[in-house]
């Protein structure tokens, strides 16, 4: 039979007091956003760079990616895992502007304000916003 200890060492300390704070977790810590652009398409595999230079462009299943909203220019916002956008050499970098015309420059840049929202959101990142949430709305 196992004899209780009855005399320990260690403390107990629950949570400080002002601590009823839900904290913000990432909601998809595997997960990122990126904007790519299509170069060519078949029915289970999308051509796709990161850059928008043709030479640099990989071959990415279908399967493996989520494309949010494409856009007729070729510009795709896309969900993948981290580890995958790594093995294919794909990163959230600057796609150059200057490659494109004036219509396809607009795509571009609301794709990438689109996707840095999607990866802050990924991070458990919030925007800052200018009311507290207590304030009363009525004073």
């Amino acid at each position: 039979m196992r004899k209780l200890l009855e005399i320990s060492n260690i403390v107990y300390v629950g949570r400080p007091r002002g601590s009823d704070r839900r904290q913000v977790t990432p909601s998809s810590p595997g997960v990122t956003c990126l904007v790519l652009v299509r170069h060519q398409q078949t029915a289970k595999a999308i051509l796709v760079s990161d850059c928008g230079v043709y030479r640099k462009a990989v071959w990415v299943p279908k399967a493996m990616v989520t494309i949010e909203e494409p856009s007729e220019r070729g510009i795709l916002v896309t969900t993948m895992s981290k580890a995958f956008a790594e093995q294919k050499n794909l990163h959230p970098r600057f796609i150059d502007p200057e490659l494109f015309n004036q219509a396809t420059r607009e795509a571009l840049e609301l794709a990438v304000k689109r996707a840095a929202r999607k990866r802050n959101s990924y991070r458990g990142h919030r925007a800052p916003h200018a009311r507290h949430d207590t304030q009363n709305l009525f004073a």
